[in-house]
């Protein structure tokens, strides 16, 4: 047996079971790379969540997951997922707690459709805005396979992974659900002794479906699903090659109120910025906005921007309130408290009776103006007008140079961390996707996370952990990185630098 068959717990089961044919039959191949894809790492924190309280009621708890390319996801890998819940939970018995879509690597991508396939960032965004749009918000992308690995590996290595991931940060009793389409029904055959498998019958698949059906007949660990939806991924992807869209980023600078916590030197957090600008507008075209330094609220706002000082401004007050988002940035979890600031509650019942103007940095998708007016109670009344710092073209997205430093104060995405935690991650991978979160180009987000790392190595020094603002320490507290020996900040950050050097070479 193999290395890589005998450390694959689906298929060393089915080899001592069966014979080391039956992993060749069920669709295994060796990747070339046994360095690659360890499948106990668990503390590489790109992989969303399923909600803590939804594994903790469940009587059997699983996810499922679909691997392919995903170039590009349509309506019929949603009726899949679909069809295989219902699967899962009427013919298995499981309790299905989310389902995972798991984009392949970039060389399996290339293989299917040549130059028209969609770099993985981009695959991976369209399949969450796919779920978004048709409201399936049980599903998630897993980037773990399309990002981090430098080959394409087999859908076991990714189920296997995930099971790992899940029982260490979820529930030990979690288990992962393999879902594919009935043109690819022999891939059952690795779950017959370990795991379980959906299949999904679609259009044209009969006669395969038929024959492994037969071969498999009452095994307790597959189920079958009937599909109809015609939908083929090749028939959606546009003639000619890929063409990446167009980038255009306005960059907030700001003063060092935004690096208080770290306790940085001004010209130390400005050469940052400096240097921030300078790597970013080698992939993108780039607008640079001047903060107003040490900007104050106005009287009568209700001021959301956390760099808009209101201590003393009569009249105003400060709401602080994020939206939290999944591990990678692609699915929003509504909006919360911002992490280390008062309950969302407590704060609203504090806004006296009045007229108000909201004010923030900028109107990207009025999200959190809409969540704030929503929020706030009937005694604060909310003019129709929004006050911005930054006006922008539609086709411009905008970010603060803060949330690209690790501890930067309010900086970074808030991210739903294990046991129901908020951290807080700069836009870099592996914990945001800087494409998902800011338009950067998919086909550059490697080359910027670890450049950006390598700035934050520079810029942050010798710094100790303690250094950190608590949601950001949480962060890395959470997936193991705070242990002994104690590194500093610089080690840290160039730590992220070197291991994401390491994945996803072509």
């Amino acid at each position: 047996m193999t290395r890589k068959l005998a450390r694959d717990p689906y298929l060393r089961a089915l080899v001592a079971a069966r014979g080391e044919q039956a992993a060749w039959d069920s669709g295994y191949f060796d990747d070339g790379d046994d360095g690659d894809a360890p499948l106990d790492d668990i503390d590489w924190a790109c992989t969303p969540l399923p909600p803590a309280d939804a594994a903790a009621t469940a009587r059997r708890p699983a996810v499922l997951l679909a691997t392919g390319g995903f170039c590009p996801p349509h309506a019929g890998h949603l009726e899949m997922m679909e069809r295989a819940r219902d699967a899962a939970t009427t013919q298995l018995g499981f309790d299905v707690i989310a389902g995972y879509l798991s984009p392949g690597h970039d060389r399996y991508a290339r293989m299917k459709a040549g130059d028209a396939a969609m770099p993985a960032p981009a695959r991976l965004a369209a399949c969450a805005e796919l779920a978004a749009r048709s409201g399936a918000d049980w599903l998630v992308v897993d980037p773990w396979e399309a990002l981090h690995r430098r080959v394409a590996v087999n859908f076991t290595d990714v189920c296997a992974r995930l099971r790992a991931y899940l029982r260490a940060h979820v529930d030990l009793r979690v288990e992962v659900v393999y879902v594919c389409g009935g043109d690819n029904a022999r891939f059952a055959l690795a779950f017959a002794e370990d795991g379980a498998c959906v299949v999904v019958a679609r259009p044209g698949s009969d006669a395969t479906v038929g024959a492994w059906r037969a071969r498999l007949a009452g095994h307790p660990r597959i189920a079958w699903a009937d599909g109809d939806h015609p939908g083929a991924s090749r028939a959606l992807r546009p003639p000619g090659a890929w063409r990446a869209p167009r980038s255009r980023v306005v960059v907030r600078l700001e003063d060092a109120r935004a690096v208080r916590t770290l306790g940085l030197p001004a010209d130390t957090w400005c050469a940052f910025q400096r240097e921030l600008v300078a790597l970013l507008r080698a992939h993108a075209e780039v607008r640079v906005v001047e903060a107003a330094p040490g900007a104050r609220a106005e009287p009568g706002e209700l001021v959301v921007d956390p760099m808009v000082d209101v201590a003393g401004v009569a009249g105003a007050h400060a709401l602080a309130i994020s939206r939290a988002y999944a591990l990678g940035g692609y699915h929003a979890r509504g909006h919360v408290a911002r992490p280390g600031s008062p309950p969302l509650d407590a704060q609203l019942a504090a806004i006296p009776p009045g007229d108000y103007v909201l004010r923030d940095d900028d109107r990207a998708t009025g999200g959190t103006f809409a969540a704030a007016r929503a929020l706030l109670p009937a005694h604060a009344r909310v003019a129709d007008v929004e006050r911005v710092a930054i006006a922008h073209d539609a086709d411009e997205d905008v970010v603060d140079s803060r949330d690209f430093l690790l501890g930067s104060d309010d900086g970074g995405l808030v991210v739903e961390l294990p046991a129901r935690r908020l951290g807080r991650a700069p836009y870099v991978l592996p914990y945001v996707d800087p494409a998902a979160r800011c338009s950067l180009p998919p086909t550059a987000v490697r080359a910027i996370s670890i450049a950006v790392w390598e700035l934050a190595a520079r810029t942050l020094g010798d710094r100790r952990l303690s250094a950190l603002p608590a949601p950001a320490r949480a962060t890395l507290e959470a997936m193991g990185l705070a242990g002994d020996p104690p590194r500093t900040l610089g080690e840290l950050c160039r730590w992220h630098a070197t291991r994401l050097a390491g994945d996803g070479r072509d």
